[in-house]
């Protein structure tokens, strides 16, 4: 029997392994780095035997020739792609957790694509960097489509993460496990948008997610966040993931900054359960 000894959601975006030089960009990337700290400390203190890593891919692990909606790492071992300034780290697996996990989500209705040899962009890499700048511990990364449509609705995405919880507290193979959702907030990717930070929205997004009123997430409608927020928003399907599996009360705030270099609205939460 498996069960959560710490949850947590972040936002991401490989441009945030360089430093902005100066400026108030500088203070508020230093307030991220801050929070990430925090969280690697947390994470390190619970020990544990497993860290389930809830994010997306940007085109070069899947692409239109085969895109599923939701994959498992069900390897040894993950490397990683290394791409867009994030430092190349290849991460170790728990084969028999990830087919652990597969099976029961697919017993529960979801047909999750199984991945053993799954390559991981910097939605994995950027978060995990900081996580475990200096330790490690097996990971079992979960791909959530959150790029080309058709998206899994919010709802489902919520309904999927509560899923995954109720297979990890049933599984026999890793007892204390981690999970952590990455993605978003507000940011647009490859748009004449790019560069906008939507710090209403963030702030919004926040207020639900901390107080744990995750049904109200999961019901905003998908073209309305991507609208409002830019396509890389979509990614809060990975917040609502995590947070589903440890049935979460709750989120601590530990930074928000909309870092104008990173074009993205960074926040970095410890989820309640």
């Amino acid at each position: 029997m498996g069960s959560f000894v710490w949850a947590a959601a972040t936002a991401h975006t490989g441009a945030m392994m360089r430093l902005p030089d100066g400026g108030a960009d500088e203070a508020r990337a230093e307030q991220v780095f801050n929070g990430f700290r925090t969280l690697a400390s947390s994470l390190k203190a619970a020990r544990p035997d497993v860290l389930i890593t809830i994010a997306t891919d940007h085109f070069l692990t899947y692409g239109y020739e085969f895109l599923p909606i939701f994959s498992i790492g069900t390897g040894d071992r993950f490397e990683g792609w290394g791409e867009f300034g994030v430092p190349k780290r290849d991460y170790k697996g728990v084969a028999p957790f990830g087919e652990a996990v597969q099976n029961g989500l697919v017993a529960a209705g979801f047909d999750a694509v199984g991945a053993r040899d799954v390559k991981l962009d910097h939605a994995f890499s950027c978060p995990l960097q900081l996580l475990l700048r200096d330790w490690d511990v097996p990971i079992l990364p979960v791909y959530i489509n959150c790029t080309v449509a058709p998206l899994p609705s919010h709802a489902r995405a919520l309904a999927f993460g509560r899923a995954l919880g109720d297979v990890v507290r049933t599984q026999g193979v890793s007892q204390r496990v981690a999970i952590v959702g990455t993605g978003g907030l507000s940011h647009w990717v490859g748009t004449p948008q790019t560069g906008t930070i939507n710090t209403g929205f963030d702030r919004r997004f926040l207020e639900l997610f901390t107080s744990g009123r995750l049904d109200e997430i999961a019901a905003m409608d998908s073209d309305w966040v991507i609208d409002n927020a830019g396509n890389g928003a979509a990614e809060i399907r990975n917040w609502l993931a995590a947070a589903g599996a440890v049935n979460a009360k709750g989120a601590r705030e530990i930074a928000y900054e909309p870092v104008a270099m990173w074009n993205t609205g960074i926040a970095v939460t410890e989820i309640l359960s």
